[in-house]
């Protein structure tokens, strides 16, 4: 009998019924802890998925503007040689003479080289003789 002396309205769970009840709330306990150990390895994939997008993306952003700078670099370089083709162009009639020039001053260069060289030969051949002298 009940409190009161009511008769209960729900019999009572036995013994066997409580095991059984003691179980499924283990296996519940268990199947939560599973659950919260894959969201947590989920959560765990997923930011080391969005470290590596956003490492990509950087390096993307990275090589895009290496690519810009690299163009404006270039269309500089194309800029300036086309001056310069336009100014070889208009330069060309003066070309025979500038290289005659530069003959000359290359003649210059080589006549003062050989005058140098004898000099070094003759200053060597002297400190030569002072050493052969003082032994």
């Amino acid at each position: 009998m009940g409190l009161f002396k009511r008769a209960p309205k729900t019999p009572l769970a036995t013994e066997a019924e409580l095991i059984e009840l003691r179980q499924q709330v283990t296996d519940l306990k268990t199947q939560l802890q599973e659950a919260i150990s894959l969201g947590t390895e989920t959560k765990h994939k997923s930011q080391e998925l969005t470290s590596k997008v956003n490492s990509l993306d950087a390096r993307v952003t990275q090589v895009g503007s290496e690519v810009t700078h690299q163009l404006s670099e270039l269309s500089g370089d194309i800029d300036s040689l086309e001056k310069r083709t336009k100014q070889l162009t208009e330069d060309t009639a003066t070309l025979p003479g500038e290289i005659e020039h530069v003959r000359h001053d290359q003649e210059e260069l080589a006549r003062e080289q050989a005058r140098y060289q004898i000099a070094f030969r003759q200053d060597l051949a002297e400190a030569i003789e002072m050493l052969q002298k003082k032994r």
